[in-house]
This record gives C-alpha cells, sequence and structure tokens, in this order.
C-alpha cells in the first residue's frame, strides 16, 4: 500500500499551500515529487516583470514565478542555454494556466513555443511602444494568435499600452475581434484595461463584452462613452436623429487641454436604455481624464445593478458627482438605490471633499452593511460614528477616523478595536497609551495595517503596579534577546547626537518611573496578540501636538485658550518591552517615531533577527537648527544604519528629520553650566546628552543603556 506522501494528488493539493521557490525545491526532492509538483511550477509564469511588479502579483499567487527574455536579443543568434530554455517552455507550456509578458520582444520569442500553450485562464498583455518601429505585424499577429487559441478558457484579461498611432491606427489593431469571440464561450468574466484607446467598431467588441463581465477596471482609458448599438435603441426615429446630430459628448467635445468638457444633456443614457453591465461585481475606475464626471457616473457606475465593490480613484483638478450620486444611492420604496448589493466604497482623489451630512447619509442608505467605505469627507461627527457603530461594526474592514475632532478620536479608536472582528486597516491621527491600556481584549485579531500614532502621555497615566520586578523582567529579556542574536553582530553606532531642551506641560524630557515602564511593557504586550500584522505605523500620523478639544481636523496652532498637548511617543526599547513583538513574524512595515533619542544597533538586531519578512524600517526624529547640517551628513539614521539594513533587504524610506529652533536650548544650557546633565528618554525636543557629551562617550557605554537605565527609576 503506498505512503500518502506517494499519492500525486497529496502532493498536488500540498503543493498550493507552498510558495514558488518552496514547490521548486520539493520538485527536485524524487522522481514522485517531481511527477507532482512540476505542474504548479509552471502553471504561473511571467515574462519580462521587474521585482516590484512581481512582489505584488506573488501576493494574490504565492506560485507566481519570473522569467526574464532579455538575454536574448543581446545577438541574433540564439545561444546554447537560450535555446534549451525555449525547449524546455515547449514541452511545459500545456501546464501554463497564468501568463503575463510585459514587453513586446517578449510576444515574438514566445510565438516559438506559444502553439502549445492552449489552456492559460488569466492573460496579461502589455501593448507595443507609440514610438520607434516597434508597430509591427507580427507582435499583432502574434497577440491575436495568442488570444485566439485561449479563448475557450481564457477567464481573466488585461491589456496595458493597447493604443493606435496618432496619424494612423496601429498595424493588426483589430485584436479586439478574437476578443470578442471569447464570449461565445461565456468564460470572460474579468477584464482590465490600462492606458488603452477604443474607437471605431472596436466599440461594438468592448460592450459586448462588457455585458457578460463581473469584474472591470479602467485606467486612463480613451473611448466614446455615449456608443450605442442600434440594437438597444427602441426609437428608431431617435436613432436616425442621433446620426443626423451626433453626440455633444465629453469625448468628442473635450477641450485640447484633455480636460473634458461638462456633458449636455444629449450626453446622458436615454432612461429606458438597459444595463450595460447587469453582472458586473466590481468595478475600478482610474483617472479617465477624457471624460467628465457625470458622465462616468451615468455611463458607467449607475448601469451596474449587481455591483459589490466600487473603487472611483479621480485626477486631483476633478469635483465628485456629489448629489448625482447621493440620488442615486439613495433607497426609497419610490426610487429604489442603483446598487442593491453595494458593500464597499473606495472614492479618492477629487478636489471637493464630502460634506459629514452625506457621508451620514451613505451610511443610513447602504441597504448592505458595508466592508469598506473610504471617501474624502472633511469630518466625522459623532452622528456619522454612531451610524457607523449600529449598522456596519460587524463586517467593515477598514476604517479612517483621521478627519475625526481630536477630543473623541482616542476613545473611538478603542471603540473599534474592540468592536469590529472583520478589521483589517485602521486609521487614525493618535491614540494614548492611557486608553490603550484600559481597554478590554480587543476583536479585531486579523488586523494587518496600523497607521496610528502613540502618545504615552506619561502624566495621565494610572495603571496597577506590574508584579513582576523589574530584575526579572531585565533577566528574561537578557535570555530572550541573546537567542535571537545574529551570526555577525551589528557595530555599534559611535559619536551619536543628542540634545537637550527646556521643561514643557507633560515634559517629553522626564525620567521614565516604573510606572511609566510598566505602561510601555503593557502596550507592547497588547500589541503581540496582533499576529497578522504586516504594517505597524506610528510614524506618518505623528504630529507635533495637536488640540485636546473639538475643533478644525488637522489644526495644530497654538491657541489661547487651548494650548497644544505635546505627544510623547512610544520608545524603542527592548528593556521597555519591544521585545513582546517577536511574534509579528509577518510584518514587512514598521515605522516609529522616536523623538531626540537614537535607535542603539541591540534594537536593530533585534529587529533583523525576529522579523524576517521586514521590507521597510523608517524613523523619526527631532533635530534642532544647529546641528541639522551636521546629522544629516554624518548621523541620521541612514547614514549609521543603511548599510546594515541594505544588507538585508530593508529600506529605510520615509524617515523624517524634524528641525525646530533651538534658541531656548542654548540659553538653558549656559544658564546651567556647571550643573549635572540627566540623561532622558522622551520625545520630540527631548532632552538628553549634547553633542560635545555624546563625543565622549564609548559605544560599550551606548551599549550598556546609558540611554535611562533600569535601574534608576526615580521621579522627575
Amino acid at each position: 500500500m503506498p505512503l500518502a506522501l506517494e499519492l500525486p494528488e497529496i502532493l498536488y493539493r500540498i503543493g498550493h499551500y507552498l510558495d514558488a521557490e518552496q514547490v521548486l525545491t520539493c520538485s527536485l526532492v524524487c522522481r514522485i515529487f517531481y511527477n507532482a509538483f512540476s505542474p504548479l511550477v509552471w502553471n504561473d509564469l511571467h515574462f519580462s516583470l521587474t521585482i516590484e511588479q512581481l512582489r505584488l502579483i506573488r501576493e494574490k499567487t504565492p506560485l507566481a514565478r519570473k522569467i526574464s527574455f532579455r538575454h536574448l536579443f543581446e545577438s541574433n543568434e540564439l545561444e546554447r542555454d537560450t535555446q534549451e530554455l525555449i525547449s524546455i517552455l515547449q514541452d511545459r507550456a500545456p501546464w501554463m494556466r497564468c501568463l503575463t509578458i510585459h514587453q513586446h520582444e517578449s510576444v515574438q520569442q514566445f510565438s516559438s513555443f506559444g502553439p502549445g500553450c492552449n489552456r492559460v485562464e488569466t492573460m496579461s498583455i502589455e501593448g507595443i511602444p507609440l514610438v520607434g518601429e516597434h508597430g509591427d505585424q507580427t507582435y499583432w499577429k502574434s497577440c491575436k494568435a495568442l488570444l485566439r487559441q485561449n479563448r475557450p478558457d481564457l477567464r481573466s484579461l488585461s491589456l496595458q499600452n493597447w493604443k493606435t498611432q496618432l496619424e494612423k491606427p496601429a498595424p493588426g489593431q483589430p485584436v479586439w475581434n478574437p476578443i470578442l469571440a471569447c464570449t461565445q464561450h461565456l468564460n470572460l468574466t474579468s477584464l482590465s484595461l490600462v492606458r488603452c484607446k477604443i474607437r471605431g467598431k472596436h466599440l461594438k467588441a468592448f460592450w459586448t463584452i462588457s455585458a457578460r463581465l463581473e469584474a472591470l477596471e479602467l485606467e486612463d482609458v480613451d473611448m466614446d462613452l455615449t456608443w450605442i448599438p442600434s440594437s438597444l435603441i427602441k426609437d428608431k426615429d431617435k436613432e436616425k436623429e442621433n446620426e443626423k446630430e451626433p453626440y455633444n459628448s465629453a469625448t468628442n467635445n473635450a477641450p485640447s487641454n484633455n480636460q473634458a468638457a461638462a456633458p449636455t444633456r444629449r450626453a446622458l443614457p436615454p432612461p429606458d436604455l438597459p444595463p450595460r453591465f447587469p453582472k458586473l461585481k466590481e468595478l475600478t475606475i482610474r483617472y479617465l481624464t477624457c471624460h467628465h464626471p457625470l458622465s462616468q457616473l451615468h455611463w458607467l457606475v449607475v448601469p451596474c445593478p449587481s455591483l459589490r465593490t466600487l473603487t472611483w480613484i479621480f485626477d486631483r483638478h476633478r469635483h465628485f458627482p456629489t448629489q448625482p450620486f447621493m440620488d442615486a444611492f439613495d433607497d426609497t420604496p419610490d426610487s429604489p438605490t442603483a446598487w442593491p448589493h453595494l458593500d464597499s466604497i473606495t472614492i479618492r482623489g477629487h478636489c471637493n471633499w464630502i460634506s459629514d451630512q452625506n457621508h451620514l447619509h451613505i451610511l443610513t442608505s447602504a441597504r448592505q452593511p458595508l466592508r469598506r467605505l473610504d471617501i474624502v469627507h472633511n469630518s466625522i461627527q459623532p452622528g456619522s460614528f454612531d451610524m457607523l457603530r449600529t449598522r456596519h461594526f460587524s463586517t467593515i474592514q477598514t476604517i479612517n477616523l483621521t478627519l475625526a475632532a481630536a477630543h473623541p478620536a482616542s476613545e473611538w479608536v478603542i471603540i473599534v478595536l474592540e468592536s469590529c472582528p472583520s478589521l483589517e486597516r485602521i486609521k487614525a491621527k493618535v491614540i494614548t497609551g492611557r486608553d490603550i491600556i484600559k481597554s478590554k481584549p480587543w476583536a479585531c485579531q486579523g488586523l494587518q495595517e496600523w497607521i496610528i500614532a502613540i502618545d504615552m502621555d506619561f502624566d495621565n497615566l494610572r495603571i496597577e503596579e506590574d508584579p513582576t520586578s523589574a530584575t526579572t523582567a531585565g533577566a528574561g529579556l537578557a535570555a530572550e534577546v541573546g537567542s535571537n542574536n545574529l551570526a555577525t553582530p551589528i557595530p555599534p553606532p559611535t559619536g551619536l547626537p543628542d540634545l537637550i531642551s527646556p521643561r514643557t506641560l507633560n515634559d517629553p524630557t522626564r525620567r521614565l518611573t516604573k510606572q511609566g515602564r510598566q505602561a510601555c511593557r503593557a502596550i507592547y504586550k497588547r500589541f503581540s496578540t496582533l499576529t497578522r500584522l504586516r504594517e505597524f505605523d506610528m510614524l506618518s500620523p505623528y504630529s507635533f501636538s495637536y488640540l485636546p478639544t473639538p475643533g478644525i481636523p488637522g489644526h495644530m496652532t497654538h491657541s489661547n485658550n487651548y494650548p497644544p498637548h505635546r505627544i510623547i511617543s512610544l520608545p524603542l526599547r527592548l528593556d521597555l518591552g519591544l521585545h513582546h513583538l517577536s511574534n509579528l513574524t509577518l510584518l514587512e512595515k514598521f515605522c516609529f517615531w522616536n523623538g531626540h533619542t537614537q535607535v542603539q544597533h541591540k534594537e536593530v538586531e533585534w529587529i533583523l533577527g525576529n522579523w524576517k519578512s521586514l521590507k521597510q524600517l523608517s524613523g523619526g526624529f527631532s533635530v534642532p537648527d544647529r546641528m541639522i547640517r551636521k546629522v544629516y551628513t554624518e548621523f541620521s539614521w541612514p547614514a549609521v544604519f543603511m548599510p546594515i539594513l541594505t544588507e538585508h533587504g530593508i529600506s529605510t524610506m520615509g524617515s523624517q528629520y524634524r528641525r525646530y529652533d533651538d534658541s531656548a536650548e542654548i540659553l538653558a544650557t549656559e544658564e546651567g553650566e556647571g550643573e549635572e546633565v540627566e540623561v532622558r528618554v522622551g520625545d520630540r525636543g527631548a532632552e538628553g546628552l549634547t553633542a560635545e557629551t555624546v563625543m565622549g562617550v564609548s559605544s560599550q557605554e551606548l551599549d550598556e543603556g546609558y540611554f535611562d537605565s533600569d535601574e534608576d527609576e526615580r521621579e522627575p
């Protein structure tokens, strides 16, 4: 009786849980594994893709593999290894199910082994450039042949840069004919057009395909939206009238600066026109600059009665047609909504904001509980939040509270974390450490993106004392950190400047007390439960201060009545609980605000040893005017750690150095000459060592926790 791992069917199912490298490695183990895994090795091929493009594809299809044909064109004759590659691809072509070709030369070479590739289900092809001598018949013939031979099984098609020449149509341009033939088999359900142009008789092919689509993506597409087949026009007299007087459409009468004119009444669809997209469930529209937003709404968005997901991205100079959209979205007995199944709405990029009243109208009128609502609105008021909480918390996956009034924002974030089991992404300006510590267990265990600054607000913290002593915690930390050390220790940075500043309310220069340390560790422990976290960003939403009372969102100026509140960040320190995040193995992006304090090498060493999936590590620091030039050139975060992080494939893009006026610091230093200088941990403008003092401190002292040792628990 054969073992389970000797059965090809069992191995084939196991292979779907592996990525491309793992499947390729397993296929080399033995002949049984090779025969079972080979169909998966050649299942998803991508020719001439960049590494970044391949990474994005692998997020959805882990079995994707990249093959480059660039070396094929270095000589006129194919070399021996090239001939071997072509031969292998000819034999494996029947196994291909997903195919991407992003260079026109690849199609021509693909024609040498393409005839055997006749069962492709997902295909993406890039068109020829509009310059040079690339508009030849060979390329277009290869494209048409590839589409024609795969039309029985083709389910998803993506075309990029399929345009016409300025003077005449590109040779072989009627490639829409084989695409139209795909609809005869009723299999093509997804179509993506990026930087394409459709005109003339090919509009008929496009609209015929659209009637069967379930997913459609249009980005920078130029076509006549008002074209209607004669078979759909019931009034023949009206048809003749339209032939004599063509539509005054946004496409035909667009100004020369590529900005579409406002549509006239004749540019709107007839009221008795059947839905153009009766089966469409997912619609994505991006940057259709040749068409007025109102035309896009009436010709593309409204005729989708089965729509579930709408993504609509505008050019930043465009105005969103708010009232027509609200009228179509409104659900009343006399006028039912145009989209009864819509549960995901993303509308971004337009220059006019949606009022909170219209935001509330969407939340109230939605027939289905929403999975996503991402719109550009000017504020979030308590009424809108209550409606969101009442109807949509059970299904919502993304929430953006950046425009919420500052006073309830932190409390609202906690309510969301405690009440949304399906939450995957949350974004807000700030949340206090006090609210995190006092919150109930979070329901959002599937959270993947956190984009919120954390304000420790130590002066207002009131927590129970941790029965675990600092000595015991320190011993456990030393054992854990020691077990994760890298083979080659990272050399410690030397000569890092630190700064001093005058004390302020809720002073960020204060020495951490035992209670403050316990608060930091408690917060890190809370985040350790979010094991699916991929992005942990405490930097991008960070602001110097915020008004602690309701006011204009984003208003950061000083006020006599409401003085600004200084934010104190969560310190990036192993002895303060960072080691609790060792189980965030999926983390790809980590952004922190560290104020005046430089990151020590042991924290970076720990990060590299535990977060193997990390792609970006960005930090934010405060720098005084008198040190800005020196910090940028010698002591910056990228300058010290860039070689180490680059070696591990980690980018420091997005790191910030915010300058501030240090005249008060200089005065305080002159007045305090001869006094002992205390080293402190804090945030923006936090007090610490002067540059001259740091120069005299050895790297060993820096490593041994010279900054704010655990042994000192004194109050400020």
